[in-house]
């Protein structure tokens, strides 16, 4: 699917890029060293208690986050199978788009790449560039379960979610499904054999830089998209090097959503620490993962994390998907 910037629904190309990642154990949360905290939350305990976590299966992940094309893609055969509402309701034929009374996409806003015309939607340029390979923003929660749904059904996966009540219902069905918070940060800090592991990035650390500051760093440079390098906007997927499972853009460019709903702290986790995401009743605030390109460095952070409103969708909030572990 990456590459496409404007395709018709018969010239739908399935199959989002996907990298498997093992079985395995690791460490969860800030080191507690003073380079590897953020202190925004109550009681600056957002990333804490470091705690294990065993994931006892391989699965899959996006090897980039969810592109522009990618979104209008699904979109485009969702409006063709009727899902698509407006806000009214009513048939899509324009406007925010809706699915099931809950904002999926918001094209109204300005800092929205896809748009809808002549009976589809296509991507649009943004400072005379294609912004097909760019990660899909404005996104709601909702958006990104509803588009794991649908690409999971034209692809001919079982579906992951209920749309009528957004809940979670067939986690390892084999379709996309959104990641845990300890899925991603699993998969962002690498592997076992990496040394850079439980640094504050997967690939080390620049010691010279103050991460609450906008300055430039080689090193993060070759890594990811943040304040210090952005050029007033997110940048294609893929632009800059991936971390030792292939997985590019975990820090920096987009914020990620997860499955998870915001708890303060990892006390009073009600759920075995297993790979599995922990949530309270459809509603409360969901989490983010990996940063912005408009954001600081410390917000980049392996162990970083952040939350909204499910139906909160921002000019740098997206998604990536994976798949678990049935037909892998």
């Amino acid at each position: 699917m990456r590459g496409f910037s404007h395709t018709l629904l018969e010239e739908w190309h399935s199959g989002i890029e996907m990298v498997p990642i093992p079985s395995g154990s690791f460490f969860m949360g800030n080191t507690g060293a003073s380079r590897d905290q953020e202190c925004w939350c109550s009681g600056c305990n957002c990333e804490e208690p470091r705690h294990p976590v065993n994931i006892p299966y391989i699965f899959q992940m996006g090897k980039y986050e969810i592109t522009n094309a990618e979104y209008a893609d699904v979109l485009n055969w969702a409006r063709g199978r009727g899902y698509l509402r407006n806000s009214s309701n009513g048939p899509y034929n324009g406007g925010d788009v809706f699915h099931n009374g809950q904002i999926i996409l918001d094209i109204n806003d300005t800092d929205q790449d896809i748009t809808f015309g002549g009976g589809q939607f296509f991507v649009e340029n943004r400072n005379n560039e294609v912004q097909g390979n760019h990660p899909v923003n404005e996104v709601s929660w909702y958006g990104t379960v509803a588009f794991c749904n649908w690409a999971s059904e034209m692809e001919g996966f079982a579906l992951c979610y209920n749309l009528s009540t957004w809940t979670l219902v067939n986690r390892d069905s084999g379709g996309y499904r959104l990641p845990s918070e300890s899925e991603w940060e699993y998969a962002c800090r690498g592997s076992a054999a990496n040394p850079n592991r439980y640094a504050p990035f997967s690939f080390g650390d620049d010691p010279s830089l103050n991460l609450s500051s906008c300055s430039f760093s080689p090193i993060l440079d070759r890594y990811m998209v943040w304040c210090g390098n952005d050029d007033g906007w997110s940048e294609a997927v893929g632009t800059k090097l991936a971390n030792d499972y292939g997985l590019h853009d975990m820090h920096g460019n987009i914020w990620e959503w997860c499955q998870d709903s915001w708890h303060e702290s990892y006390n009073g986790s009600t759920r075995l620490d297993d790979g599995r995401a922990w949530e309270d009743s459809v509603g409360n605030l969901r989490v983010l993962r990996g940063g912005g390109w408009n954001g600081f460095a410390r917000n980049c952070r392996s162990a970083g994390r952040f939350r909204t409103g499910p139906v909160s969708a921002g000019h740098n909030g997206g998604f990536r998907v994976v798949r678990s572990p049935q037909s892998l």
